[in-house]
Formats: C-alpha cells, sequence, structure tokens
C-alpha cells in the first residue's frame, strides 16, 4: 500500500493509496459473468481494466476505471456518491471527496469523448451521484452478434506486394480497393472502407484482432506479383472469429485481364458469404495505361502529404490524357484539386474552377458520380458560398445507396458544420466512420464536429489520439493548437503550434499561428521573422496566416481585417476558424462589427 501527502489549499491531507493490484482484483466477477462490457464504439475488459475504442487502446487511469466498471454493474441505475467514495477511498483514506471525485468523472468522460452537458454515457444526478446511460451487451452477447454477422461483414486487407520490385505497390494496392468497391454494391453486406483496412498494411496481426478492431466477421487478403506483362494474385476469406478458411483461389492471367479478375474475385468472395452480387458494377473499362496511370494518382491522394498531392495531380493529368473519357480519373483529379487548396498548397482562385469544370466533365460521362458531386458541392459552398446549391449538390451525392464514407465527411465539413447544424454534422461524421472506422480524415471532421459544439475536451481527446496515431501528418496539431488559441489558453497551445509547423512549414496557417503564440509569450525575435516571412510577396494563403498571428496575439481587430482578405482570396480555412469562434468567441461576433461582417460575407449564421 502506497502513502502519498498531498498540499491542498495549504493543508497536508495523508491518502493511502490502494494496491492497484487489490482494486483491480475487487472489480472481478465470477467466472460466470463476463469479463467484457461493449457499450457505443467502446469496449472494456473489466478483469484486464483496458478500455479500446474501435479496437485501439484508450489510456484509462485507475480511479476513472473504477467508477466506470462500477457504473457498468449497474447499467440504468443511479450509483451515489458515497457508494463510489466508500469503494474508490476506504476507511483509512483522507482525501478532499469533492474534489477527487469530480475530477475523476471528468477524466472519465475526455475518454469516452463525453459531455457533462449533454451526456451519451455517464449521466450526472444533481447531489446524489451518476448514472450509466447507454446500452451494454456482455461478451457472450458481442459473441453471439458476431456469429448471426458471420456472413453479412467483410475487410479486404491491402494485397501484399511480391513482384520485388516497390513501384508496383500502388498496383497491389489499387486491386484491393477495386474489389472493396465491387463487394460495397452487395446489399445488406458491410464492408469496411479502403482507409480502416489499409490500417493494417505491413502490420502481422491477428486475423482475430483485427476483425475486431475493424467490427467485421470476415477478412480477405491476398498477394499480387506483377512482371512484365503477366500478374499472379493470390486471395483467400478467412472468418476473423476463429481463424476458419472459407474460400481461396489462384489467379495467372495477362495484365489485360486485370478488371475480370477482380470481378472474379468479388463474386467468389460474395458467393462464399452466400450473398448475392448482381452483375459486376463496372460501367466502363479504361484503356490500361490509363488505367495504371489512375491507380498511382490515387495511391498518392491517399498519402495525403504535400508532395503526395501535387503527384497525384500529375498522375491524374496523364491518365485524363490517356483517356479523356475515363469518368474515375476525372472525378479524381477534382477531388485531388480540392485537397490541394484545402491544405494550403493551391490558390483557391486557381484550384476550385479546374476541379469544378473535371467533376462537370466526369458528371457529362457519368451523370451520378457520387465523387464528382460531391466536389461540386465542396466549390458550390467553400468558393461560391452558394449554400442552396451546396445543398443541393450534396443531396445528389447522398441519394445512391452506398453513400461513400468521404461524402458524409465533406457534406458535414462543408455544408453543416458552418451552416450550425452541429448536431447533424456530428452524426454523419459518425456514420461515415461505422465503415470506416480508422479513417484520418473522418475523425478529423468529427474532431472539428465536436469543437464547433462546444465540447472543448471531447475534441481535442479526438485530435490527441489522432497525433499519436498520424504523427507525419500537421493538421491534428494545428487544429488542437487553433482550438486552445481561441479559448484563451495560449501556452497550452503553443507546443502543438510548434509541432504543427515543424511537420508543415510551408503552411502558412502553421507558420501564422505559431509566430502570433510566440509574441503572446515574450519571444519577439523568433515571432517577427516568422511574420515577415507571410508579409513578403503575393504568397496564397498569407492572409489566413496573418490573421492568425493577430488571433494568437490576442489583437482581434486586426485579425479580422486579415480575414477579410483571406475571405477574398477564397481560404477555405475561415470556414473551420469562423466555426470555431462562433462557439469560443462569440462576444467578438457581437460586439466587433469588422466580425459580424466576415460572417455575412461567407453567408453563415453569426
Amino acid at each position: 500500500m502506497g502513502v502519498y501527502r498531498l498540499n491542498v489549499l495549504g493543508s497536508v491531507l495523508v491518502y493511502h493509496m490502494p494496491d492497484p493490484h487489490e482494486l483491480r482484483a475487487s472489480t472481478n466477477r465470477s467466472d460466470s459473468a463476463a469479463s467484457t462490457v461493449f457499450f457505443g464504439k467502446f469496449e472494456l475488459n473489466i478483469r484486464t481494466a483496458e478500455l479500446h475504442k474501435n479496437g485501439r487502446k484508450i489510456r484509462l487511469q485507475e480511479q476513472p476505471f473504477q467508477i466506470l466498471a462500477e457504473l457498468l454493474e449497474h447499467p440504468g441505475e443511479v450509483v451515489l456518491r458515497d457508494e463510489l467514495r466508500k469503494k474508490l477511498w476506504p476507511n483509512n483514506t483522507v482525501v478532499e471527496f469533492d474534489h477527487s471525485i469530480n475530477a475523476a468523472v471528468k477524466r472519465l468522460r475526455i475518454a469516452l469523448a463525453d459531455s457533462a452537458e449533454k451526456p451519451r454515457f455517464v449521466e450526472t444526478i444533481a447531489r446524489r451521484g451518476y448514472r450509466f446511460i447507454a446500452p451494454i451487451s456482455r461478451e457472450q452477447e458481442k459473441t453471439s452478434q458476431q456469429r448471426n454477422a458471420a456472413r453479412a461483414s467483410v475487410a479486404v486487407l491491402p494485397f501484399v506486394n511480391i513482384s520485388g520490385d516497390l513501384e508496383n505497390e500502388y498496383f497491389s494496392d489499387g486491386l484491393s480497393e477495386e474489389v472493396i468497391n465491387e463487394l460495397a454494391h452487395v446489399p445488406g453486406l458491410k464492408v469496411i472502407a479502403r482507409t480502416s483496412a489499409f490500417a493494417f498494411k505491413g502490420k502481422r496481426e491477428d486475423i482475430r484482432d483485427i476483425g475486431r478492431a475493424l467490427g467485421v466477421a470476415n477478412i480477405v487478403e491476398g498477394s499480387v506479383r506483377k512482371t512484365g506483362g503477366r500478374i499472379r494474385i493470390t486471395a483467400q476469406l478467412i472468418s476473423a472469429t476463429d481463424g476458419t478458411h472459407l474460400w481461396g483461389e489462384s489467379y495467372d492471367r495477362h495484365l489485360a485481364d486485370i478488371f475480370a479478375v477482380q470481378d472474379e474475385i468479388a463474386q467468389a468472395i460474395a458467393t462464399a458469404l452466400r450473398v448475392h452480387l448482381a452483375v459486376p458494377t463496372r460501367q466502363y473499362i479504361p484503356r490500361l495505361p490509363a488505367y495504371e496511370k489512375f491507380l498511382r494518382a490515387r495511391y498518392c491522394l491517399a498519402a495525403f502529404t504535400h508532395e503526395s498531392l501535387h503527384s497525384s495531380r500529375e498522375f491524374y493529368e496523364q491518365a485524363i490524357k490517356l483517356d479523356a473519357d475515363f469518368a474515375l480519373a476525372q472525378s479524381g483529379m477534382a477531388m485531388t484539386l480540392i485537397s490541394l487548396v484545402l491544405t494550403g498548397i493551391s490558390s483557391a482562385h486557381i484550384s476550385m474552377p479546374l476541379a469544378r469544370a473535371a467533376a462537370r466533365r466526369a458528371l457529362d460521362i457519368d451523370p451520378v458520380s457520387q465523387e464528382a458531386n460531391a466536389v461540386l458541392g465542396m466549390v458550390a459552398a467553400l468558393y461560391d458560398f452558394d449554400w442552396s446549391e451546396a445543398e443541393r449538390l450534396f443531396s445528389l451525392a447522398m441519394i445512391r445507396q452506398p453513400v461513400p464514407s468521404y461524402v458524409r465527411w465533406y457534406y458535414s465539413f462543408a455544408y453543416l458544420l458552418p451552416q450550425g447544424r452541429i448536431r447533424e454534422s456530428e452524426r454523419e461524421c459518425q456514420r461515415g466512420l461505422e465503415d470506416d472506422p480508422l479513417n484520418f480524415i473522418g475523425e478529423f471532421h468529427y474532431a472539428a464536429a465536436l469543437l464547433a459544439g462546444g465540447k472543448a475536451d471531447a475534441g481535442e481527446t479526438q485530435l490527441r489520439g489522432l497525433s499519436e496515431l498520424h504523427s507525419f501528418l500537421y493538421q491534428p496539431y494545428y487544429l488542437l493548437a487553433l482550438s486552445r488559441t481561441v479559448r484563451g489558453l495560449q501556452k497550452e497551445a503553443l507546443v502543438a503550434a510548434d509541432r504543427a509547423y515543424l511537420l508543415a512549414p510551408w503552411s502558412t496557417t502553421t507558420r501564422g499561428l505559431l509566430a502570433g503564440l510566440l509574441s503572446s509569450i515574450g519571444e519577439v525575435d523568433r515571432a517577427e521573422e516568422l511574420r515577415h516571412e507571410l508579409l513578403r510577396g503575393d504568397e496564397y494563403g498569407a492572409a489566413m496566416g496573418l490573421l492568425l498571428f493577430h488571433l494568437g496575439c490576442s489583437e482581434t481587430r486586426k485579425a479580422a481585417e486579415w480575414g477579410e482578405r483571406a475571405i477574398e482570396q477564397r481560404d477555405p480555412r475561415m470556414i473551420l476558424l469562423m466555426s470555431l469562434v462562433r462557439v469560443f468567441l462569440p462576444e467578438i461576433l457581437r460586439s466587433d462589427p469588422s466580425w459580424s461582417g466576415i460572417a455575412r460575407m461567407l453567408g453563415i449564421p453569426s
């Protein structure tokens, strides 16, 4: 048993800490009871005291764990504060109870991305205690559900490139994605989207663990060897419940037969799962050289870095030059152009009209292209500020089933968020994450929706988790720093801003925000150096960077002046900023005509 001395408001309190093993053991149930409890996207293993969300471990300290375990033992019932005190702090413990229990519940809510004001899991019963309000299921119930869904869910892992040439990586990834796209059109079959399935690329994980993380009962894996004009593909379907081999096949074909092989693999998987795959959904067979450039372009787009986005555009241009009637290449080009603008790499005045033109060409070829309609919705919202047209176009993108996850995320971010429809924005993000639970863009937009709804703790917890998983991407650090800045937490924002700048020094937003925060703590020389970089020349996005500089210095009036210039440049990053200002700095919208004028210029509610 450990003994700790705490100094609280000048008084020394002696806190006898029970042995952690004793605490955890006290929560263990009998052998006949379930050791794992499932709720929402979470699962808590009572025996090991481990909390997972979508298969990823969530850090949970001892006292929050004890509280959660007790609440789950009595779901829907009020657990009195006195009962929790007796369990967590026995008679020989001296502690400031109210402060400690409140702090422990707050840490629990942060781990669950929950809110005290609008709880999804833990409800506070004033002056009495707490109640767990979400539906739960025990381990044996979950296993039964998995058995019932055994033929209704599947994830296709990236096929392994065994060609001996890393240059062929795009081809093996592209084959996996095409099989995913084919299976996604099977009614009643849950198919995990590309990004989440590809999170396990190169990792030697147990099939059962992958199935649990992705929420599916079946896994497809395979390999590809591409040599000259021939390909050899092996594929197998495995039960994620017990590792049983359900189906396997090898294909040794000419490269020109790749489309037929993709259809055959999808058909064989559907047959093994006893679901019906109708006629192949492929409506156009592109020229093979154009298709290979298309696969390279999509491979680069998925990497989502400064260099890879430029490469993606170049490969799409080559694909379109080789086959101008390839609708997916046209809409893919539009998506890459939008991504270049969203990251501040390319000017909106240059790339947005090009994205619109490419999307319209895609619709001329394929009038029901979901990707093209989603891009046009983004252009209407973020470039034209034509919100009624944006809603119409997103509705067209979502009218066909299944709705791709990215369409929901772009609808959430580009339309619902700026319109102040925050609950709907959260809901669309969550629906997209059901089919693609590990997608970076989906989780980033979900964090943005949480922040825009005033759920700072939950949103920042989401961003910290993203920064750990995607440590090479700057966006989570940037948004974390921005969230803390608009909340007046400049010192807390500085560490995240510095990291964002190190990862993306080319970004005007990371540069400007860091400069403002450095200035606020007195590091004027480095701040002025960064600010002068933004003032030199006509760099796209400099206005947005200078806005953030003045915001970091708490100079809101000067920030607004640069905000007007950023809108003239049609910088889409203004939309996210205004969504945060609206909830965390409402006083400047009410009292400063410059900021309320910015909202009017954007055509969004203030």
